[in-house]
């Protein structure tokens, strides 16, 4: 009687169907059979979904996964479709050579060469944040379609302006000299040294500028406009050498509480440590000349019995002025002095590529959703290199609004700006009216660091420290070299004269620059303009017909 009992119950257990109440619907509706979940029979778990946070996590990586994944798969359709469209450019060279369409004057075929600018985005840690973007996104189109390219790029704000307008003064000096001696330079063959240089300032109006965003443009238009309008001064004295002077001129090694001992009568006997470059390079222009000067500073000391007397530091500033005044003299015979400027000649067609950096947490959300939008990068490089390689050019538009303009020459340098001269910096952005001179404006202004805006203030508060540092090192210096007692063994050897000179160069000059670049790119700025840039500029835009280069089939 048991036996039969548990017979039929372990029949009525086995028979018996799972309740489907017990099962998830998830699951029901996936169609997944009910047996397979309740698990009848069978000691394994049954199967669950997981719990809410896990679900979540789970949906989250997943979506940005599959987001990243298919954004990137759309970059590599993007780039591929455009590489098929200029790729025949390039095939062409190779399978007809003899294409008039890439045939030079001498037979020899060159690629075509575009400068690239790009600046540096001011306090951001990567210096080539735009070249790295163009190598990224617009260089494999470029490279399909057979065009060369030259990067150059500013590793500090303004670096890359005073790179520009010193490139044209020295090309402006050159030219001067050549048209001067009557010297003509002869064309050079392929294969001689220095053809590839020659061929692309012969043929560089048929390349082009890519302008790497609106901070790269100031700087552009900045250098342009300072080394065709600069009077270029024909002495000896280099950008180092004339920046020391304008440093002795500013009294900054000035101490009248503590004159040096070193006077006029026996400059010849200073110690060698002591004495600066250029008063080294003043004793190696001649007897004549060394008589010369010093005669002239006799008279001049002797005509002025109030003036304070020479010590080291008058005697540099006063040993400057005598080469530049004689310099001025022997050229006075031919009236050459300075080069008085001169026209903004005709300019390679400027490509302005809307490239931009925000930088700052408040703009993270906007760099997230770049991150997972990478397909319209990728689609603004090409259009970029498409426009290029289409080469169709329209003429720069003017300002309308002189108030977005800067004001020129824009030279702030840290040896003269006080701090009240910037108190009422104007940070306002204002427009020109021209879509090309507001390019990315005001944007791309808006994106820089909010701190950036201040950069002056920390400037001139550095400055004001070590210039109040420099006075008492160069007091305990000339005491200590007057009283000459043995330095203390393991004591540090103190700078001397000539070090702490040298350590003052550097930094005024890096004060300066950080300054002057500030004064282009900062938020307000407004943008360098020439009445000469209407007919020396143009600008290269997409055609209305036909937008894209598609493949000959």
């Amino acid at each position: 009687m048991a036996d039969g009992s548990s017979n039929q119950t372990s029949r009525s257990s086995t028979g018996s169907k799972p309740n489907p109440a017990n099962v998830n619907p998830a699951f029901r509706y996936l169609g997944i059979p009910t047996s397979w979940l309740t698990r009848q029979g069978s000691d394994r778990p049954r199967l669950k979904l997981p719990s809410a946070r896990t679900s979540g996590f789970l949906l989250s990586c997943g979506s940005l996964i599959s987001l990243y994944a298919y954004d990137r798969y759309q970059c590599k359709k993007i780039k591929q479709r455009y590489l098929e469209r200029v790729s025949h450019l390039s095939e062409t060279l190779v399978t007809n050579p003899s294409n008039d369409q890439f045939e030079s004057d001498n037979g020899h075929w060159m690629p075509r060469r575009v400068n690239v600018y790009g600046a540096r985005v001011p306090e951001d840690v990567d210096v080539d944040r735009g070249t790295q973007w163009f190598k990224k996104y617009v260089k494999p189109i470029l490279i399909a379609a057979a065009i060369d390219y030259t990067i150059q790029n500013g590793t500090t704000p303004g670096a890359l302006a005073r790179k520009i307008s010193a490139d044209i003064r020295d090309q402006r000096v050159v030219e001067a000299a050549q048209q001067k001696e009557g010297h003509d330079l002869p064309d050079l063959k392929p294969g001689m040294p220095g053809y590839r240089e020659w061929h692309a300032g012969q043929h560089r109006l048929t390349g082009g500028t890519l302008i790497l965003g609106r901070a790269t443009l100031k700087e552009y238009l900045w250098g342009l406009k300072n080394g065709y309008e600069q009077r270029i001064p024909l002495d000896e004295l280099d950008d180092d050498e004339r920046f020391s002077k304008h440093l002795e001129e500013a009294g900054i090694f000035e101490i009248d509480a503590y004159p040096a001992e070193f006077s006029s009568n026996d400059d010849s006997n200073m110690p060698e440590g002591l004495r600066s470059v250029h008063e080294q390079l003043m004793e190696t222009r001649g007897q004549d000349e060394s008589l010369d000067s010093s005669s002239s500073m006799n008279d001049q000391s002797s005509t002025s019995p109030d003036k304070k007397p020479s010590n080291f530091f008058t005697l540099f500033s006063q040993s400057i002025d005598t080469p530049s005044s004689h310099l001025s003299s022997s050229n006075s015979n031919s009236n050459v002095t300075t080069l008085a400027s001169t026209q903004i000649p005709l300019q390679a067609p400027l490509l302005l590529v809307p490239f931009d950096h925000p930088i700052g947490i408040r703009w993270w959300p906007l760099k997230t959703y770049r991150f997972f939008n990478k397909r319209e990068q990728v689609e603004l490089g090409a259009q970029t290199a498409m426009k290029l390689i289409q080469s169709q050019t329209r003429p720069i538009e003017p300002p309308t609004n002189t108030a977005g303009l800067s004001e020129f020459p824009k030279l702030c340098s840290a040896t003269a700006v006080e701090e009240k001269d910037l108190e009422d910096v104007n940070i306002q952005i204002n427009l020109t009216g021209s879509r090309d001179l507001d390019f990315l404006a005001p944007d791309a202004d808006l994106h820089l660091r909010r701190s950036y805006r201040k950069l002056w203030k920390r400037v001139i508060e550095e400055r004001d420290l070590f210039r109040k540092e420099l006075k008492d090192r160069l007091i305990a210096c000339r005491q200590s070299s007057a009283s000459n007692h043995p330095e203390e063994a393991g004591q540090a050897e103190p700078l001397n004269e000539s070090q702490l000179r040298q350590e003052a160069f550097q930094k005024e000059r890096k004060w300066s620059d950080q300054l002057h670049g500030w004064s282009i790119v900062r938020q307000g700025s407004g943008v360098s303009w020439s009445p000469d840039m209407s007919d020396a500029l143009k600008i290269y835009e997409s055609s209305h017909e036909d937008p894209n280069i598609t493949s000959e089939n």
